[in-house]
């Protein structure tokens, strides 16, 4: 019997998340299949229901659905409590298990980048709140930056050592949320944006001097997460890796 799990987000059809599942359940032989369903913001109580009584198995949440759907379920993991935000819904027994793999994916990749003192982060919505919970472990302080308060960006980028873009600015386009004048060698730039791979941000950053990564890696590390959590097996990363490179282009931080 064919298992199906579904992205549920609003406006995804960029997602590269079919191409490294897919890849995944072909790689273990499982017959599973992963799809895009747009699903707005009134007729999310409604997806829930369906998922709990339906044939869906499991799913990830997306924009801009993270920090609504957690009250929709029947139980969240600590990661998700924590930070109040879910992208990977269990189904185990009929019941609704909220989680957030988003939390070690991003300590992950910032592991990858170096230790920092003072962070910037873009947005105040669940990305930005699990980056924020991902640099306390860290021991990193961090200020999230609504889109009103931008205009004083120069002044706060200064005080950093770190810079997170957790918004959709620059998702396939050329836009990038800080002016090139503002970055520099010594402010390194996570970018939550994988498409594209890398991002103007990214390339910006880099040109400046500074570490940079997009969003590629935390795609693949939350994926890996996710696909263990469902089918209970543990994720091929070589042949999930090769797909998103497929995907985004062999450029793509994976």
């Amino acid at each position: 019997m064919l298992q199906r799990v579904a992205l549920l987000g609003q406006g995804i059809g960029y997602s590269a998340s079919p191409a490294l599942h897919n890849a995944a359940f072909a790689e273990l032989g499982l017959a599973w299949c992963y799809e895009l369903r747009d699903v707005a913001a009134e007729d999310l109580p409604a997806a829930m229901t369906a998922l709990r009584d339906g044939e869906l198995a499991g799913a990830n949440v997306t924009q801009p659905h993270k920090g609504a759907v957690p009250s929709l379920l029947d139980e969240l993991t600590p990661a998700a409590r924590r930070v109040g935000a879910v992208n990977t819904i269990v189904k185990r027994s009929g019941r609704l298990l909220g989680d957030n793999t988003d939390l070690a994916g991003v300590a992950a990749e910032l592991a990858d980048l170096g230790r920092f003192r003072r962070a910037v982060i873009l947005g105040r919505g669940g990305a930005a709140r699990t980056a924020a919970a991902a640099l306390a472990d860290a021991g990193t302080e961090a200020r999230l930056v609504a889109r009103d308060e931008w205009t004083h960006l120069s002044a706060l980028l200064k005080e950093a050592d770190l810079l997170v873009n957790a918004t959709p600015v620059g998702t396939r386009s050329d836009a990038s949320p800080v002016p090139r004048s503002l970055l520099r060698g010594d402010l390194a730039v996570l970018d939550l944006v994988y498409r594209p791979s890398p991002t103007r941000l990214v390339r910006d950053a880099r040109s400046a001097g500074a570490a940079a990564r997009a969003g590629g890696g935390l795609l693949l590390r939350q994926a890996a997460l996710s696909f263990a959590a469902w089918t209970r097996a543990a994720a091929p990363i070589a042949a999930m890796r090769m797909a998103l490179r497929a995907e985004l282009g062999q450029d793509a931080d994976a």
